[in-house]
Parts: C-alpha cells; structure tokens; sequence
C-alpha cells in the first residue's frame, strides 16, 4: 500500500523566495531536541491496519505476519547509517478499540520504541491516520477541535506523550532526547482549520510531558509553504519542538504511476527536466493505451501529461530542488529556530517499469543525492519514504529489505551494504 495521498495542488509545489544563504546549525550535544539527522520511515509495522470486509478493525491489531519488525531489520538500518526512524502509526485502532486491548496497543508502541532505542536508533513516532477503516480516514479526524474524533485524537495523544516521556525520563537527563511525538501526518485540510487542532493537539501532548520533544506540522498535508501559515505564538519558548514538512517535487517525476495520483499515468519522466517533451509524450501516451483509460480517468491523464511543457520549460533541477530549502531556512531564521529543528519528513520516488531501466534509475538517484545533500546542507535532518512496502516507494532491497542495494545506499549517501562472505 501507498501512503500518498496525492492532490495535484498539494504536491505541484509552493511559492519560493529569493535565494537565502545556506547557515547551518551544529546541534548541541544535550540540547532538549533529538540530534536526529538521517532517518527513514517504517510503516510496516504498524501502519495500515488490517480490517475486516465491514470495515472493523482485526483484532488484535497489527498481528498478521507482515507487521512483524524484526531485530534483523533494525539491525540493517542502522548498519546503513540511518540514526533514526519514523514509526508510521495507524490512529484509528487507537480509537475504535477501548479497556485493556486498547492498552495493548499502547504497549506494542512503546515496546518498538524500546527496541529502537536498543537498535541505536532515536524515533519519532508518527500519529497516521489511513483510509483503511472508513470511520477513521483522515477527513473523518480532523473535522474540528470539538468533534468526539478528534477529541478522541487528544486523549491518544496525552496518553502516549506520558508514555514516551517516561521511556525518556528512564535514560537520565546526561544526553539528548532519541525520542519525539509527532501529532498528526499530513493534515489535509488548509492551515487555518488547522491552527486550532495543533494547538489542541499541542497542548493534549503537553499534558502528557512537559518535556517530550514533539513534531509539528502545518496543514495542506505538510506542503513547504505551510510552516509559514502556522500561527507560532502559542509555541513560543518552548525549545522541544520540531517543524516538519513534505516535499515530493516534482510530482511528475516522484509519483508517476501512482494510483489515486493526477501522475499515474504519467511516464518516463526524468529529472531534472530534460530539453524536450517528446519522449515523456510518447511514453504517457503508451501508458494511457495500455491502461486502458475512459472517462474522467483519460481526462484527468490528459491534464497531467499538459503539464509537462512547463515541466521541461522550467528547467526543474537542483537548483529548483533548493528554493524550497531557501524558504524554510529562512522562516526557521525568522523564527529564531536551530537548524535542527527542521526535519523534511518525508521524500521519496515512485517505482514503476521506467524507474527500473538505467536511465531511470540514474534519475531516481539524482533526486534522492540532491534532497539529502541539501537537507544536510541546510543543516535539516530528514527521513526519507519508506522502508518495506508495497506500492513502489519502499527503499529496501526488492521492497523485502532487509537491508538497501548498493545504488540506494550511495544515492542516499549511506554506508555501502556488505559484501556477501
């Protein structure tokens, strides 16, 4: 399964600003936050819940074979040189189970987080609702402040933050924190619905520790230019705070072929923008045949492939890639934040057929080197998408890990996998 839930106007980019100097932070050794650099997301383990064909939850939650998260897995993305994990967490069995199952499930979490901190790796444990229980996708937890949902949402979020908090508080106070909460991924509605629920949402998790480093984001589901719409003066002086935000760009080439994407049928999209939109026509138009489109889903391929005149027109490469960097380090500066306060949480490339040849494959590892040597450029830390899953996304060697091929690992500038004995 694939987590993008991919709206062309969330992913077709932002306003830049005019360049601004790169400046990077070095974070302090026992700062409040978590000296979190390269990390990668897990949702395997507890993402996606299975249900029933109703739409009830299996119970217990997070029981087939394939959310076991293995030692062995820890173990490889660590050996990799990843230093933390995003732990993916499907909200909704958290909410629809109740008593003691519900406290089990409390307990799964905080025993991964556990054996992360085992594995030396930090974690954030990421708040992620899916779609998979129509009674809790996203829409239906983020109505408003007031709805029992989401109210709902703020009980989960007081009682984990007291539960991670005091994993913290058991490894003494002589380092930085390896753990942080983050409140809710991917926001889809627009940042002012969205300021009143992170402010609740904030102040839920702080009721459950004072002192628990906590991941925000803005809405529009984390696009860039979020983090400037969000109100910060009821966040002010609180130092264990992470801002986070997405970036996908450019949606045509990162998710050609994803289903439910304006870019699904969209193919042999390179980056950066090549000189000519003859052989990305050509090959879309293949797609669209083979695929059989009708309808809405033909109209919606048609305005896609119309796109990438503009695409090739202007010239998406690195420098592109940067703006975005610009804009969030200098509202970081504006706000008086260290660098490692920012984390670009999430990053990734689709992989169909085209990917899969040379020239895709080169692509695919040109953006990824570009958006990690920027983020560590700018001093971000940031967690690619996504370890083991179905769907195209996943990093992992042939999506079953558990350790990373050779050509990730260099593209992600990540310690070379070992060569068989």
């Amino acid at each position: 399964m694939t987590s993008r839930r991919s709206i062309l106007r969330n992913i077709a980019g932002v306003a830049m600003l005019s360049p601004f100097a790169a400046l990077r932070a070095v974070a302090d050794p026992v700062s409040p936050l978590p000296n979190f650099r390269r990390g990668i997301g897990v949702a395997h383990a507890f993402g996606w819940a299975d249900v029933h064909a109703d739409g009830a939850y299996v119970d217990p939650p997070f029981s087939a074979p394939r959310f076991q998260f293995t030692a062995e897995q820890r173990q490889a993305i660590r050996a990799a040189g990843f230093d933390f994990v995003r732990l993916v967490v499907d909200v909704g069995p958290f909410l629809a189970f109740d008593g003691a199952s519900r406290d089990r499930l409390d307990d799964l979490i905080v025993t991964a987080v556990r054996a992360l901190l085992a594995a030396d790796l930090g974690v954030i444990v990421d708040m992620h609702p899916s779609a998979m229980n129509p009674a809790y996708r996203p829409a239906e937890l983020t109505a408003g402040v007031n709805t029992p949902k989401f109210q709902a949402v703020l009980a989960l979020l007081a009682r984990l933050a007291g539960r991670l908090g005091q994993v913290i508080a058991e490894q003494g106070n002589t380092a930085s924190p390896r753990i942080a909460l983050e409140l809710m991924n991917e926001p889809e509605i627009p940042a002012a619905e969205w300021q009143p629920m992170l402010e609740a949402a904030y102040a839920a998790a702080r009721s459950g520790s004072a002192t628990l480093p906590l991941v925000l984001g803005g809405g529009g589901m984390n696009a860039p230019g979020a983090l400037a719409q969000i109100d910060m003066a009821p966040f002010a002086g609180d130092a264990r705070l992470i801002f986070t935000y997405h970036d996908y760009s450019p949606w045509q080439f990162t998710h050609q072929g994803v289903l439910g994407s304006p870019a699904y049928a969209l193919d042999a999209i390179v980056y950066p923008a090549p000189a000519s939109v003859d052989a990305m026509n050509k090959a879309t138009d293949q797609r669209v045949t083979a695929l059989g489109l009708t309808g809405a889903q033909l109209d919606l391929a048609q305005q896609a492939k119309q796109t990438l005149a503009s695409y090739v027109g202007s010239g998406f490469n690195r420098s592109t890639l940067e703006r975005t960097f610009q804009q969030v380090a200098a509202w970081r500066t504006a706000h008086n934040l260290p660098a490692h306060a920012i984390l670009l949480g999430e990053f990734g490339v689709h992989k169909t057929p085209y990917p899969d040849s040379d020239e895709g494959e080169a692509a695919r590892a040109r953006w990824l080197r570009d958006m990690h040597e920027l983020a560590e450029t700018y001093g971000f830390a940031w967690s690619c998408w996504t370890y083991l899953a179905t769907g195209g996304f996943a990093l992992a060697e042939n999506e079953a890990g558990p350790g990373f091929d050779a050509a990730t690992c260099a593209a992600l500038g990540l310690a070379s996998p070992r060569a068989p004995e």
